[in-house]
């Protein structure tokens, strides 16, 4: 009998007086003993990490991807007060019953402030943090990628063709082929009656350009080895705290040249590798 290595396990969560779920996706090699748990941007899902998690799990690395709620797979709320910032960390706790002896972190954009803030509650319980593509503070942001989201997240596509051209034009993803391509497109689009839309709770627009917040102080002070990971024309690359903040903390090294614009998909063989190589060195 072949073992399967890939699985999606949905976890029922009270909060509250509500059951919700949290569907996590866990890729598991025969006898591994190190992981990596993994949260995507803010309109992506578990899928995300898949061709990144099919050449971890060939070294022996467990990778661990939760569904954050209002998107994929997860519970959608519905309610813009209800996506809360202690709500969405429940999501990331759910993973511990499948880490191993030794882990590792990565978050990607909104993902890695997310993961950013569970660590800090749990003590920097890791073997070391990858945040992909993070802006230090909310101040960097770009003025229209608040509204952008919100016009995204209502918008219906008619047919299969015109959302699968949207999803890889926008997410910059023409470059997947095959069943690496059919996997993303159909992780990213929901049905509802009249078409297709994008795979996210639009009442998670409604509040985010309220939420300010500056992660300079944390990784200055971070205990554990964080890689700070951007795109090399990401708008966050150049901020001269990143470089401020390495020279500081001797645990956080900076890459901000990777191939992709912003954030970069950690899809493409030389992100992969750069990746993997990282994870060795805090894993070993």
């Amino acid at each position: 009998m072949i073992r399967k290595i890939e699985r999606i396990e949905t976890i029922g969560v009270l909060l509250g007086d509500n059951l919700v779920d949290v569907s996590v996706r866990i890729w598991e090699p025969k006898d591994s003993k190190s992981a990596l748990i993994c949260i995507h941007g803010f309109g992506g899902t578990n899928e995300d990490f898949a061709p990144l998690a099919e050449t971890l799990v060939k070294v022996g690395i467990t990778v661990i991807a939760p569904d954050m709620f209002g998107r994929g797979q997860s519970s959608f709320f519905g309610i813009p007060d209800a996506y809360n910032l202690r709500i969405q960390l429940t999501a990331i706790a759910v993973t511990k019953r499948y880490q191993k002896e030794k882990n590792c972190h990565l978050g990607t954009s909104w993902g890695g402030i997310m993961m950013l803030s569970h660590l800090v509650t749990q003590n920097w319980l890791t073997s070391g943090l990858i945040l992909n593509d993070c802006p230090i503070d909310s101040n960097i942001i770009p003025k229209d990628h608040y509204q952008k989201l919100k016009i995204e997240s209502t918008r219906i596509f008619p047919s299969w063709d015109q959302a699968e051209e949207y999803v890889l034009t926008s997410r910059k993803r023409h470059f997947l082929a095959g069943s690496w391509k059919d996997r993303f497109v159909a992780s990213r689009l929901r049905k509802v009656d009249d078409g297709w839309r994008m795979n996210y709770d639009p009442a998670l627009t409604e509040n985010l350009s309220m939420k300010q917040f500056s992660i300079k102080k944390i990784l200055s002070d971070a205990p554990k080895p964080v890689l700070m990971n951007f795109g090399k024309d990401s708008p966050y690359a150049n901020d001269p705290r990143n470089v401020e903040i390495a020279k500081a903390n001797k645990n956080v090294t900076v890459l901000n040249n990777m191939s992709d614009i912003h954030p970069p998909s950690l899809m493409r063989p030389d992100q992969i590798l750069t990746i993997s190589g990282y994870l060795g060195q805090c894993l070993r």
